[in-house]
């Protein structure tokens, strides 16, 4: 005979509701947000007697950079390493060319009267224009407006003959060969003095006839 569940007489009533209870089953594919994120939230506490990172080790996304700047892995801006600090490149660096040769010097003339008396210019193999403005091959901007800026005179030293010429640019201000103007080209002696607006210049040469720079140079 069975009993009637409503009035709780029986063992067969308690059983049925034991039953009916819902229980929690974990499922391994189902993750739990809330406590993987509680986890993660957990740093545990670093030891004291653990030794220090070494420099350059990476921790996480951030390299320890031995006591300077951090540098994030990844990306971000680099902090200067200690040789960087110690022995920083000058911004700029010269450069020598490679390959490339001036034009060697064929003579000088120095300024022996004038605004700039004690100055020099060199004077190279070719033609050299004479002129106050820094373009002229031989600038002459020593503060005598007399002086053209550009091509007042010019200096030849032909390689071939070995041999120096002085003429005259066109300008209204005449070139002097001594007390002689310079009305066509002209052959220039060592110390000859040349006179060009209110300068004296004295010719001094390097190359001539015992010298020229495509000799070869015997040993001392």
């Amino acid at each position: 005979m069975s009993s009637d569940p409503g009035n709780g007489a029986g063992d067969s009533g308690d059983d049925d509701l034991e039953e009916r209870k819902t229980r929690l089953v974990p499922r391994p594919d189902i993750v739990d947000r809330a406590a993987a994120g509680k986890e993660a939230a957990r740093v545990e506490p670093a030891k004291e007697d653990a030794p220090a990172a070494p420099a350059g080790t990476i921790i996480g996304r951030t390299r320890l950079m031995g006591g300077h700047e951090q540098s994030p892995e990844g990306g971000g801006v680099q902090g200067p390493t200690p040789t960087m600090k110690m022995g920083q490149q000058p911004k700029t660096q010269y450069i020598h060319g490679a390959g490339i040769e001036s034009d060697p010097v064929a003579g000088w003339v120095v300024v022996v009267k004038g605004p700039g008396r004690g100055n020099f210019s060199p004077i190279f193999v070719g033609m050299n224009s004479l002129g106050r403005d820094a373009s002229q091959r031989v600038s002459l901007s020593f503060g005598d407006d007399s002086i053209s800026r550009e091509e007042h005179a010019f200096i030849t030293y032909d390689e071939e003959q070995r041999c120096f010429y002085l003429q005259h640019g066109g300008k209204s201000n005449l070139v002097r060969l001594g007390a002689q103007p310079v009305l066509s080209p002209t052959e220039l002696k060592p110390n000859d003095l040349i006179r060009i607006g209110r300068t004296t210049l004295l010719f001094v040469p390097c190359c001539g006839p015992d010298f020229s720079w495509t000799d070869e140079v015997q040993e001392a």
